[in-house]
């Protein structure tokens, strides 16, 4: 075999190697993900008549397993932090919309936002999801 049959047939060992990786991949489902978690407003405040800065006026969904993690974020939703809340909270609830996962492993965080736009460290709370 010479080098020029060679090549001839690389075009098709790559086009074959594209279509089973494609079949072998999994496909895209629709889920919601239920996040549930605990706060504590003794750090920050929840949002309230009194407290207009510097309080938590909601809780960002995120999945960060995407792209390169948190800088390529994708967010899943967002909920009010909870009315009069005060001190440690836990069994904050909220479910996502539907999106579309693949299967296997995903890395989901959450965030506290304030009134001015910034973001807890996602690095803070995060939990790795296993999508059947």
């Amino acid at each position: 075999m010479n080098a020029h049959s060679s090549l001839r047939r690389l075009p098709f060992l790559v086009l074959v190697s594209l279509v089973v990786a494609s079949v072998v991949s999994p496909k895209p489902s629709k889920h919601k993900i239920r996040f549930t978690f605990s706060y504590d407003f003794r750090l920050t405040p929840a949002c309230s008549a009194t407290a207009k800065e510097a309080c938590v006026q909601q809780f960002n969904f995120y999945e960060i397993s995407r792209g390169t993690g948190i800088s390529e974020r994708v967010k899943l939703g967002s909920m009010p932090a909870p009315a009069d809340a005060t001190g440690f909270v836990k069994g904050i609830t909220a479910t996502t919309k539907i999106f579309l996962f693949t299967s296997g492993k995903h890395m989901v965080a959450v965030s506290a936002q304030t009134p001015d736009g910034s973001e807890s460290d996602l690095n803070l709370c995060t939990k790795i999801i296993k999508i059947h």
